[in-house]
């Protein structure tokens, strides 16, 4: 059986063994720095303190010392026990061992005393002549202003980290604002009171800077996110500590770090092990790029990231879709297939924690695009909306509008753009106005650039005593408010819907008709397939009435009017089959006898073509890119169809009498015994003139709901004419026709008005404007030409320093809001993202993703190196 205890032999042949492994390794180093190994034993050299120097006698060592490999300030050389040493208590002096030359008594000596510098000099050929490479006369031999910026010679390299580094106490000068570098940047003090050095940190004193060893000799240059600041030199002597956190923790020093240890080891520094790290960091990176773009498809998608991963098992049934996506790409990918099947690689960047800061970093660099573009535009306004999310918490939704000009491109661009949701304390002004403003302040937006505000009609909003348009206007007189023009319209079509009890009697009955198709899925079928379900081809369905969606009525009236000899054939068809189901007989024999009237169609003939009419409005001014004068000229086509509309009582009579032929139903109106007062004898007879059913529904239904509309189209946008009426100096066709008087006139009020915007000159642009746009184009044409139109032929035409005031006046009014649209639709995403699965989500979790999916196209912008870069920072 095997020895278990090994005999003198075995041992001493052991150490042998090693010897030569120690000895195999150091040939790799030495060729690396061009040296020659120390064999002869005259020269053995005991490690010494940087802050003492000892002299050494090799003379008293004797033969029985057992010999050790030590690194001596990088060079390896071979040192003797130290169990016979006598120190030498000599001065200590540079000693220069030239070749060929034998030292009987040679004093190797290393480090440094006042200001003579020891060096080992009897391995010349191992750095070469090394007072050649760095000057010993200077005070301060490896002051970085010494030697040029980019070093690659590894043999300086070596000389400046024998020397030690840059590191003086003296009365360090002040600058400016009485503030100067100190000696405790030197040491880091943890809070338990350790104090530990921070060897890379240097000062130069011909340069009066702070600078980064390590950096300067060993960072990578070719690195894409090289930043030369730590070696250049700092010297903000106020945030100087900051700078130091950060640089400590930054990838190009850790990574300088490294080189260097390496280089200060019996590890050789060549093109290989570079390529190892550049592989190792390319991997990372690479898994980073595949992990954000995933979480950018699934915030795209309205995807929830997690699930329940407690796990930690792949493939586990529970977890989220961020897992689950990343092991599908695993299948196909060999980078994600090798770190998720290396069980012995802990970091994978899969964690939750991970995740929540993969998003928060993507938000914020997303939210500091946006404001960016904010800030160059110049001018913005607010849209703030709110609304309760699943957990009955009020949530804010800010949306910036702004005018994005680009003069190289020659495009002028209005945008609105979501910065996030933000939860609400207290449902009062004072809370809203408060909520904007720290907003504001937070994404670094002067609230004093702010020329206009959109909310919708609530008192708390809108209040012109206490509401938040007036908190901000007593900040920024000049922030416009305007209502939501979408709101307005449907208020609207809600007062006209209210304007007669007839008319309120026809919207309950599509309600109800809807209602009853809806709460049986037979009844739905039959309605949505029709006979022929073989074919299973889906017909236009009927829809619910809402009062606060734009589109509900509309739609509503619409699909019944399509589907109205279905809706009748189905009813009847339930009352000749249902024979169990009085109740549903019952209801179907009603609605069918509210269909089959006159009165019920003519209703509907009436309010299909106001509804329509508005309903093209309402798209339009959910547009984006509207302006407020666009949308004026869009409300009066809207009012000026209307007004023809009631002069055509007879064609839409027409027009009901052709649908009741078509649905084979007699057009005729019930006649119901009229009803009298009790006369007494001395009392006159009223009027009977209205015995005519037609005409009595004409008076009594046809003209208040026209009228109604009309005078709400009216009253309800007085606010967005006044705003169009201040900027009508800018519109062509209103600025050709004006008298000079009257146009210097307005010139001078508009300045008045934004003074702070508009210089003196405005009336002499004008003017000229005036003139060149006679001059240009013929008076037909320039009844098309809108404010935003003439913004676009002045950047086009290269005007923009000609008429620099006129250009910034139509920049402002183009920045106005003309609808809260865009904060509407941000509920939609709000109510995908938190529901009732997702109930649990955090509020910045919230927003960060919210803002994400909304605005998905600037994602595609975002610099994802720059985001790894920012994750490992």
């Amino acid at each position: 059986m095997p020895r278990k205890i090994l005999s003198g032999a075995a041992k001493r042949k052991r150490k042998q063994e090693q010897e030569n492994n120690i000895l195999n390794t150091n040939k790799k180093i030495n060729s690396f720095f061009g040296c020659s190994r120390l064999n002869n034993d005259k020269y053995k050299i005991e490690p010494v303190a940087s802050t003492s120097t000892e002299i050494i006698n090799n003379d008293n060592f004797d033969g029985k010392d057992e010999v050790e490999e030590v690194q001596i300030l990088n060079c390896i050389v071979t040192v003797a026990s130290t169990s016979n040493i006598e120190k030498n208590v000599n001065p200590p002096k540079i000693i220069t061992v030239k070749d060929n030359q034998t030292i009987s008594d040679s004093h190797i000596v290393l480090g440094k005393v006042n200001d003579d510098i020891l060096i080992d000099q009897s391995s010349a050929g191992l750095y070469g002549d090394v007072t050649d490479l760095v000057n010993l006369q200077e005070d301060f031999p490896t002051d970085k202003a010494l030697f040029p910026e980019l070093i690659t010679n590894k043999n300086l390299k070596q000389s400046i980290l024998l020397f030690g580094p840059c590191k003086p106490g003296i009365n360090f000068p002040t600058n400016s604002d009485g503030k100067r570098f100190s000696t405790n940047y030197y040491y880091l003090t943890t809070k338990s009171g350790t104090i530990i050095p921070r060897l890379w940190l240097c000062y130069s004193v011909r340069l009066d800077k702070s600078y980064c060893e390590t950096c300067w000799l060993f960072a990578d240059g070719s690195y894409s996110k090289f930043k030369s600041d730590w070696i250049d030199g700092i010297n903000d002597w106020n945030h100087l500590s900051q700078c130091i956190q950060r640089h400590e923790c930054s990838i190009q020093h850790l990574d300088a770090t490294k080189l260097r240890s390496i280089f200060t080891k019996t590890h050789t520094i060549d093109a290989e092990l570079e390529k190892q790290y550049s592989d190792e960091a390319m991997k990372w990176r690479n898994l980073l790029k595949r992990l954000i773009k995933t979480i950018l498809y699934l915030t795209s998608g309205n995807l929830a990231l997690r699930g329940n991963e407690g796990s930690k098992q792949i493939n586990n049934p529970t977890e989220g879709n961020f897992l689950r996506t990343v092991y599908l790409l695993a299948e196909f990918d060999p980078l994600l297939k090798s770190i998720l099947e290396d069980k012995n690689q802990k970091i994978k960047y899969l964690s939750a924690s991970i995740q929540n800061e993969l998003i928060d970093i993507l938000s914020t660099d997303l939210r500091r695009t946006i404001c960016n573009e904010i800030k160059n535009s110049i001018f913005f306004s607010v849209i703030l909306d709110s609304t309760q999310d699943i957990t009955k918490e009020d949530q804010v939704s800010l949306v910036i509008r702004y005018t994005k000009v680009n003069h190289e491109q020659k495009q002028i661009e209005i945008k609105e753009s979501f910065l996030g949701f933000f939860l609400l304390k207290h449902h009062n002004s004072i809370s809203y106005a408060d909520q904007l403003k720290t907003t504001l302040l937070k994404f670094d937006l002067n609230i004093l650039k702010c020329r206009g505000q959109g909310y919708d009609g609530a008192a708390v909003m809108s209040g012109s005593l206490t509401g938040v348009q007036k908190r901000i206007r007593d900040i920024v007189p000049n922030a416009t408010f305007v209502h939501c023009c979408s709101h307005n319209i449907n208020l609207i079509i809600c007062d006209a819907a209210k304007s007669t009890r007839k008319v309120l009697s026809f919207f309950e009955t599509v309600q109800d008709i809807y209602n009853f198709f809806s709460s049986s899925s037979l009844r739905w079928k039959q309605l949505a397939f029709g006979e022929d379900k073989g074919l299973k081809i889906k017909k236009l369905t009927i829809k619910k009435l809402c009062p606060t969606r734009w589109e509900a009525r509309h739609n509503a009236i619409f699909s019944l009017k399509q589907r109205y000899s279905d809706i009748l054939r189905v009813l009847s068809n339930i009352q000749l089959t249902s024979s169990d189901k009085s109740d549903e007989i019952h209801m179907a024999k009603i609605l069918q006898n509210k269909l089959e009237s006159a009165e019920f169609i003519l209703i509907l003939c009436i309010w299909e073509p106001i509804l329509g009419s508005l309903q093209i409005v309402s798209k339009t001014l959910q547009s984006v890119h509207l302006s407020l004068n666009n949308a004026s000229i869009q409300l009066q086509k809207a009012t000026e169809s209307i007004e023809k509309m009631r002069q055509e009582y007879d064609k839409i009579i027409d027009n009901a009498r052709k649908l009741c032929e078509t649905w084979n139903i007699p057009f005729k109106f019930d006649k119901k015994r009229q009803r009298f007062a009790v006369r007494h004898f001395d009392e006159v007879d009223g009027d009977y003139r209205l015995t005519v059913m037609e005409d009595n529904f004409k008076i009594n239904v046809f003209y208040p709901v026209i009228d109604t509309t009309l005078m709400q189209l009216r009253e309800r946008f007085k606010g967005m004419q006044m705003v169009c009426e201040d900027f009508s100096i800018l519109m062509p066709q209103t600025l050709v026709e004006m008298s000079e008087e009257h146009l210097i006139k307005s010139a001078y009020d508009f300045t008045i008005k934004y003074k702070d915007d508009i210089s003196s000159d405005f009336t002499r642009q004008i003017i000229s404007l005036k003139a060149y746009l006679l001059s240009t184009y013929q008076e037909n044409s320039l009844q098309k030409i809108t404010v935003q139109n003439l913004g676009e032929i002045i950047i086009k035409d290269d005007l923009t320093s000609i008429f620099p005031d006129v250009f910034t006046g139509i920049t402002i009014f183009m920045t106005i809001p003309v609808t809260s649209a865009s904060a509407e639709r941000s509920f939609s995403k709000l109510k995908l993202i938190k529901n009732y699965l997702r109930n649990s989500i955090s509020q910045d979790r919230l927003s960060n993703i919210a803002i994400l999916n909304i605005e998905r196209l600037q994602v595609e912008n975002i610099n994802v190196d720059k985001i790894i870069e920012d994750l490992q920072i």
